[in-house]
């Protein structure tokens, strides 16, 4: 196995400015030198095929061709050209020896050949979905190991980077690429540079002999480091599934379902990389999915016919709270079995307060105030939001738990939620409520519970010391009040009737059972 470490050289990505937030990976690669045909299409369409077809019947004449398919004599000429572009047509219309192998296997005979370079995954042994005619190398230096600051130069601007290194395990070793790979990667990598798209679909059948023959390879595999920028997406609740980061394709910029199954996989099974992605994005979304899949199915099932009897069925349209609020169900049924103390106490707080980040930072999103009173905020922010607290009926010493910590920078954070952190996250959707629709989600839980910024930030408290491994465990009444607050938090989030609990008032609501 090829060394990657300081001395490795890293590749200039071709595209470095992205809006948003982002992270930045080295990922450890093959760099290949090749020659190889460039195809264009690895098919002809029905009506390149037909005409070709007739031709080798002998028939030239456009307007016959036309008549017998059924096609304007324009059209006719129109396809004839294509097929002259591909060299399946000579300039008298007769098909050429490319024509005749293009009618036996359906591929065109690719008209040019490139040198360039390809790029091998080093623990899948996959060719990345591009190729680079000239590879350039930017200026890093090494702080660390496992992390670089990098020098990207751009037009009078240059631009510093800094990425985490992900090594690949000792143990693996790949093969060099085949001829098949090498030729398809380099027209994926091409068609994606022309569509500006990076999800170019794969071949339903690999090249013919007579294409891959023409590949030849230059070099053998070199080390490198290859930038793969991270980017936060807009996260959706009510979509099937909570997608909250995205790869680019640092040679054309575009979002890589390639790259994120690269990075997605290598998380399962890196923990410096794990805790790197999940800092970034503040919270385990590939967690949650993972912890849902391996529920007993038959547990599943009763879990879903008792959230569906609680929640109706519109829960179903929301597929990623649906997977949190059954792993919640799961922890607190085996939290009362358990009683005080017991580990599934910090699993209840852990899922409850992933269900209100996820709600909280999608109210937001949607119910967004109107431009004149985010500008209006400004340090002190306590009157304002204590005002906002009254508004939604609950004390104005409410506004304690949040404006403390925070500044101007709370307008920011409304209008990009994702990045708010828990204080910022319940001043942001304070504001929203207090500026919305009477029907506001935020506005109907607040109302049945007082006290509900000082129950979201000790539920966030308990989350934090649960993931960190608190040595004082957590009693069956604080799990019971985080469980409670999420079904409700729930319900008014889905436009339910909130359910007939206890409201939270006074010492018997907050989460630690504690007065504000």
């Amino acid at each position: 196995m090829p060394e990657f470490g300081v001395s490795t050289p890293v590749v200039l990505p071709e595209h470095v400015r992205y809006h948003g937030p982002q992270r930045w990976l080295l990922w450890p690669a093959l760099r290949y030198r090749v020659v190889s045909p460039l195809v264009h299409e690895d098919r002809l369409n029905v009506f390149q095929l037909a005409v070709l077809g007739l031709a080798r019947s002998g028939l030239r004449d456009a307007r016959e061709i036309g008549a017998l398919l059924g096609l304007q004599e324009e059209l006719v000429e129109l396809v004839r050209s294509d097929l002259r572009a591909l060299a399946c047509l000579d300039a008298h219309g007769a098909v050429t020896p490319a024509g005749r192998g293009t009618l036996r296997d359906g591929f065109p005979d690719p008209t040019r050949t490139v040198t360039t370079y390809v790029y091998q995954d080093v623990m899948t042994g996959s060719l990345w979905p591009a190729s680079t005619l000239d590879s350039q190398f930017a200026q890093a230096t090494w702080p660390r190991s496992d992390k670089a600051e990098m020098r990207f130069h751009t037009a009078g601007s240059p631009l510093r980077v800094t990425a985490l290194a992900v090594r690949p395990p000792a143990a693996v070793h790949v093969d060099s690429p085949d001829n098949e790979q090498i030729v398809e990667a380099v027209w994926r990598g091409e068609k994606a540079k022309r569509m500006g798209a990076d999800k170019v679909r794969r071949w339903e059948r690999p090249a013919p002999d007579r294409v891959v023959s023409r590949v030849s390879l230059i070099t053998s595999g070199t080390p490198v480091w290859i930038p793969v920028p991270l980017l936060l997406d807009k996260r959706d609740v009510a979509e099937a599934k909570m997608v909250s980061w995205n790869a680019r394709n640092p040679f054309n910029g575009r979002p890589s379902t390639y790259l994120r199954k690269l990075v997605a996989t290598r998380v399962q099974q890196s923990k410096a990389l794990r805790g790197y992605v999940e800092r970034f994005v503040g919270r385990s979304s590939e967690a949650i999915e993972m912890e849902y899949d391996l529920l007993d199915i038959a547990l599943r099932r009763t879990i879903a016919e008792t959230l569906e009897d609680r929640f109706t069925s519109k829960l179903r349209e929301h597929e990623s709270l649906f997977e949190l609020l059954t792993l919640l169900e799961k922890d607190i049924n085996r939290a009362r079995r358990s009683g005080d103390g017991s580990p599934e106490l910090s699993d209840v707080a852990r899922n409850s307060w992933r269900l209100h980040e996820a709600i909280l930072r999608d109210l937001v999103e949607q119910h967004q105030p109107p431009d004149s009173i985010v500008s209006q905020l400004a340090d002190p922010l306590a009157r304002q939001l204590g005002t906002y607290c009254r508004q939604l009926r609950m004390p104005f010493s409410e506004q304690a738990r949040v404006s403390f910590v925070l500044s101007r920078d709370l307008r920011s954070k409304i209008r990009n939620p994702a990045k708010a952190k828990t204080p910022e996250l319940l001043g942001a959707v304070l504001v929203s409520a207090a500026n919305g629709d009477t029907d506001h989600p935020f506005r109907r839980l607040a109302a049945a519970y007082p006290h509900l910024l000082t129950d979201l930030t000790n539920l966030s408290r308990d989350r934090n010391s649960a993931s960190h491994a608190r040595t004082e465990p957590l009693n069956l009444e604080h799990g019971e009040a985080a469980w409670r607050l999420a079904q409700d938090t729930t319900a008014a989030y889905l436009g339910l009737p909130l359910f007939d609990l206890p409201l939270s008032s006074g010492k018997d609501s907050d989460i630690h059972g504690e007065t504000a």
